[in-house]
């Protein structure tokens, strides 16, 4: 992007810059970037479907492309046991995982949402997980300042060679979903409801 404030010219796209990871439309704070092929309607559309029949036994995971979806796919090829609540929603990487997409799919009644991505040295995009821990680290935050439990988010650096992990960390979020009770899946719906 190559903005020219004091010219009054709006950001241009440089798009021989464009690594493809898609953290940039996950920070625009004007929503004026989208992603071909992981546009927001196309990702929104993917969690109205997860979520539309018993919401609440459902876990939304947003899994990177190059790591944590391989780790999900792993655990299924091998036959590793895992709970099936867990519903994956794939991104080129957890940099794509836009506040937006997290915030509407607990508005649409997720007790629990699962970011997950590659390890830090091995982000396909050299930098883009420290965009995605950055932005859940102020998800974190205004969650908490809104009066919902932070820790119904959940933020996991799985690879591709983790399948096991990845069955752990799916069987322990099936624990946490759980306790999440039908009241406090309603009141936070309520609160998301009078935002945005």
């Amino acid at each position: 992007m190559a903005p020219d404030k004091k010219g009054k010219i709006p950001p241009q796209v440089i798009e021989a810059s464009c690594s493809g990871c898609g953290t940039c439309a996950a920070e625009c704070p004007t929503d004026a970037i989208d992603m071909r092929h992981f546009m927001d309607k196309q990702i929104l559309a993917q969690i109205d479907a997860i979520l539309e029949d018993k919401p609440e036994e459902k876990i939304v995971v947003f899994a990177c492309n190059w790591c944590s979806y391989p780790g999900a796919d792993l655990a299924g090829t091998s036959r590793v046991q895992y709970p099936t609540t867990a519903r994956l929603i794939r991104t080129m990487c957890s940099g794509r995982v836009d506040e937006d997409f997290i915030l509407y799919a607990f508005k649409k009644g997720a007790p629990i949402v699962l970011v997950s991505g590659c390890h830090f040295a091995d982000c396909h995009y050299i930098d883009a997980v420290t965009w995605t821990q950055r932005r859940i680290d102020r998800l974190w935050n205004k969650l908490e300042r809104m009066g919902i439990r932070p820790e119904r988010l959940q933020l996991e650096w799985i690879s591709a060679a983790e399948d096991r992990r990845f069955a752990r960390i799916i069987g322990e979020l099936e624990e946490m979903r759980k306790k999440v009770t039908r009241a406090e899946i309603k009141e936070t719906i309520r609160i998301l409801s009078k935002t945005k």
